[in-house]
């Protein structure tokens, strides 16, 4: 006998793989995030809170109300909904916290202000997690962990289509210049693995 596919459910974990979508008439998708509870429903669990960071979509750079998942009563199931774009590619990451009080100050539908704004997420960013249901995570240049999500028509991006591709961390070295007098530590990085010895060279500065 099947178990019966109830919200939270054991059996409906195991379907969640990651956000999911669907196509709107406007061509572009809604699409809807899950994160799961590790501490239960609201009667066990102090998290009062999941925020959803979106590159572009929900950060601060967008000035944009912060947006929360909302837990589905009775479970540990917390979802958040969005429309993107066709071709849209990003990262995203969650922030589940026992706070409610971060974005307090902002009244449903007025544009917050950029500096509490920056400072709110200032706060809760070194907390933020990938998502667990999605394979393709790693830890961003920010130095806390996010997800990757592409949508059906994005444009091909190398890398995004070979997530198994092994991972090889740059090698650390001192450079000393002799005309400069001093020394510099330089991180040298290599990708792929065609013709190794001519390799274009790629120089960034840290400004």
């Amino acid at each position: 006998m099947k178990e019966a596919l109830a919200t939270g459910s054991e059996a409906w974990w195991r379907t969640k793989t990651g956000p999911e979508w669907i196509r709107e008439k406007d061509g572009n998708y809604r699409v809807t995030f899950w994160w799961r509870d590790p501490q239960g429903n609201e009667t066990h669990s102090p998290i009062r809170r999941v925020w959803v960071y979106i590159t572009g979509v929900t950060d601060h750079h967008q000035n944009a109300q912060p947006q929360t998942m909302a837990r589905i009563a009775g479970t540990d199931v917390w979802r958040w909904s969005t429309a993107l774009s066709a071709n849209w590619r990003g990262s995203y990451c969650f922030i589940p916290t026992e706070r409610d009080d971060v974005f307090a100050a902002f009244a449903p539908g007025e544009t917050p202000d950029r500096n509490v704004l920056r400072e709110g997420w200032r706060q809760l960013l070194p907390q933020a997690i990938a998502d667990p249901l999605n394979s393709q995570s790693w830890r961003g240049g920010r130095g806390h962990a996010v997800s990757a999500l592409e949508m059906p028509d994005a444009p091909l991006q190398p890398g995004w289509d070979r997530p198994e591709t092994p991972y090889s961390p740059p090698l650390m070295m001192q450079w000393h210049s002799e005309r400069l007098g001093n020394s510099r530590r330089v991180w040298i990085l290599t990708t792929g693995d065609e013709a190794p010895e001519e390799r274009p060279l790629a120089i960034l500065l840290d400004g």
